[in-house]
């Protein structure tokens, strides 16, 4: 559970943000990140915190959740609503059973507002969209709930990696793409729309694979390889490929 993060986007109750720190302590997670909440009132949150105040204290925070997702592998949002364009929903139970057979690497958990919960620009931003089944008469639970499911669900399942692999951070991963996207533009792929909604689907297939920093350079040297070959050129690209990634 140490590489499972909560990322709040917009949460405004103090209350929530402490009772919050509670559910994540209980579960052994350690990192909270607020991404464009508000000023929180600190009595509120250690009041409803107790001895998970230091969670808050130490929470990062950002001005957007794109900002604060940059150095995850793999970001869920929890969601009772789907938005225009949206992937699939899972239920809790089956992402979480999925989940954890995947490469270590840190994974982002993300709930959205008391009031609207997430927007589409937000869901959009995430890797997988999860519910969490209710009955229809009352289907919308308070996020601090939610946030005690989600990580009870992951706790119960988790293990160890199955092969030692670490899945690249987004850093990594979303320069990568539109790397991919960007050849496959220059070779005339995408004639008059399509290529946000390739390169979402790109990047939310690496994560959810869970490729590792290696495995996307060579996916990446790939369709390098390919653009070579389809602008008719006889020798393979010189790094091209790779001149989205860092040295390591």
């Amino acid at each position: 559970m140490d590489s499972v993060l909560i990322v709040l986007c917009r949460v405004e109750s103090a209350g929530n943000v402490g009772a919050i720190c509670r559910a994540m302590a209980s579960m052994g997670c350690r990192e909270l990140r607020l991404a464009a909440c508000p000023d929180h009132d600190p009595v509120q949150v250690r009041t409803w915190s107790l001895a998970a105040w230091p969670l808050y204290e130490k929470a990062a925070r950002f001005p957007s959740l794109d900002a604060a997702l940059q150095d995850v592998a793999y970001a869920a949002a929890f969601s009772r609503r789907g938005g225009q364009r949206r992937k699939q929903a899972l239920d809790i139970r089956q992402w979480a059973a999925a989940r954890v057979e995947r490469p270590a690497g840190p994974i982002a958990l993300v709930f959205g507002n008391e009031r609207d919960g997430l927007s589409s620009a937000e869901l959009g931003s995430c890797d997988d969209a999860v519910f969490i089944p209710t009955d229809p008469a009352m289907p919308s639970l308070n996020v601090a709930q939610a946030v005690q499911l989600a990580c009870w669900e992951l706790r119960r399942l988790a293990g160890p990696a199955l092969d030692g692999r670490v899945a690249a951070e987004r850093a990594e991963l979303i320069p990568a793409v539109d790397g991919m996207v960007e050849r496959l533009a220059r070779l005339g792929f995408f004639k008059i729309s399509g290529r946000e909604n390739t390169a979402i689907f790109l990047r939310e297939l690496c994560a959810r694979a869970g490729l590792s920093t290696r495995e996307l350079q060579r996916l990446a040297d790939l369709f390098g390889k390919y653009a070579a070959l389809a602008e008719g050129r006889t020798t393979e690209p010189t790094g091209e490929a790779l001149d989205c990634f860092s040295a390591k």
